[in-house]
């Protein structure tokens, strides 16, 4: 073995002795590939979207099922902008992530002024911004301690699944690992997260998930009783407003009985607030109604409008679970980074302010108010309406809602479903009683007209 090695050491010095280190050639031929490379891109190009659409087909894998004929170059405030010239009312904000609209004003200052400091730091330093949101989110709320930041809902409900296990088999040992979630919940993508989202064609195509995830009915606390086990279950996760199950919401009854049968069976109440969560709702928390005397959660996680467009996460957890959380036990790159998080500070504390709240809650009434007329002229079409207040509404329509989604489209406005027969409504929290009106006046065309060719 000793004279193979000495063999290779060798034939690797004749060929430096052979040749100088400036004769070697490092150089490759220039990559190109026909279709990609040599493609003319032209940002300017109002005849240009059919052009960037095929180099996205090209370059850009396809899991999403993007709308087929429109990019999109800029926005302001509740609009956006396409490459035509167009403009589009947006009632969906990057799925309720813009939540002071696009290019707010303050934001985008905030944004450049934080960029021009410091960007990224790793986790092994203390940042200020971090601190001062951290400081302002514990300071929200009365019964959560200490943050966690991350970089997405989906890696929030992660860590707070992971603490969740950790604390239980703790307590009781590797057994205590299970995690209850329920029907129509969306937790997330990643491998943890998507073993508690609930539609099938989701986790299937992905085979085994994580073990010992079971769902119960979402507002049937015997099915929950069904599957709680004080030895066995470390953690219920459930969202008091449910985003992709079509607006469903927890009642106040179910989540109080809920909370009593987690401190009977020591296990944590876990609420993923990530879409209906920061003001959404009217209330700053959507667990809020529920009575944080008779329902406190252990954790709860948040993002999407907590930076207002870039991307965050954060784990909001008691002091009990934090004092079994130890340095290591979980981490993240660029989890709490100072721009994210000095940006964040500016979302969350503008959106927390009682007057801003104010507001969501008004125009939340003035969105429904329009819809319960809708409904009552077409009590046909228009089955149910759900919501808990705020800017966060959904309608169930008698059928699937694709054409009226293709309707507002043609109209220049954008929404988005939440199920094949409900539609999402969660613009930015800024938008206008006269922009809300412009849905209203769609929404009544499009009923008009389904219901004159039923006819």
């Amino acid at each position: 073995m000793f004279f193979n090695k000495l063999n290779k050491i060798n034939k690797i010095k004749n060929c430096f002795n052979n040749k100088s280190i400036n004769q070697i050639n490092f150089t490759t031929k220039p990559i190109f590939k026909e279709g990609i490379t040599n493609v003319k891109l032209n940002r300017e190009d109002k005849d240009g979207t059919s052009d960037y659409i095929k180099l996205h087909d090209k370059v850009i894998m396809n899991t999403y099922g993007r709308v087929s004929d429109i990019v999109f170059t800029h926005g302001k405030d509740s609009w956006l902008y396409d490459m035509k010239g167009d403009k589009y009312l947006d009632f969906g904000a990057g799925i309720a992530v813009n939540a002071l609209g696009h290019s707010n004003d303050g934001w985008s200052e905030v944004v450049g002024k934080q960029s021009k400091k410091l960007t990224h730091l790793s986790n092994l330093y203390y940042n200020q911004p971090a601190i001062e949101l951290a400081q302002s989110l514990i300071s929200s709320t009365p019964i959560f301690d200490k943050v966690f930041f991350a970089n997405s809902g989906t890696e929030a409900n992660e860590a707070a699944l992971k603490f969740a296990k950790k604390i239980g088999i703790a307590k009781g040992g590797m057994e205590k690992h299970e995690i209850i979630a329920f029907s129509h919940g969306f937790s997330g993508r990643s491998m943890g997260s998507l073993s508690c989202t609930h539609k099938s064609k989701y986790r299937e195509i992905y085979g085994p998930l994580v073990p010992g995830v079971h769902f119960a009915e979402y507002n049937d606390i015997e099915s929950v009783k069904k599957l709680m086990s004080k030895s066995k279950t470390c953690a219920v996760i459930i969202e008091p407003v449910q985003g992709e199950g079509g607006l469903e919401a927890a009642t106040v009854e179910f989540m109080q009985q809920l909370y009593k049968l987690c401190q009977e069976n020591d296990c944590l109440l876990i609420v993923d607030e990530v879409q209906c969560g920061i003001g959404r709702t009217g209330q700053l928390w959507a667990h809020s109604r529920f009575d944080v005397e008779k329902c406190k959660p252990d954790i709860m996680t948040l993002a999407k409008p907590l930076a207002g467009g870039l991307p965050i996460g954060a784990v909001l957890v008691s002091d009990k679970v934090a004092s079994e959380i130890k340095p290591g036990d979980h981490g993240t790159t660029f989890g709490g980074g100072p721009l994210v998080c000095e940006v964040g500070k500016y979302v969350f504390d503008r959106i927390s302010q009682p007057s801003f709240l104010k507001e969501v809650q008004e125009k939340g009434k003035h969105l429904t108010d329009g819809l319960k007329k809708l409904k009552e002229q077409f009590p046909n079409s228009i089955l149910e309406i759900r919501t808990v207040g705020g800017l966060f509404v959904g309608i169930q329509l008698d059928h699937n809602v694709s054409d009226l989604v293709s309707f507002a489209k043609s109209q220049k406005i954008l929404i988005i479903n939440a199920g094949d027969d409900v539609i999402r409504f969660c613009p930015p929290l800024t938008i206008t009683n006269q922009e809300i009106d412009q849905l209203s006046l769609v929404l009544k065309n499009y009923l008009i007209k389904v219901n004159s060719n039923k006819k």
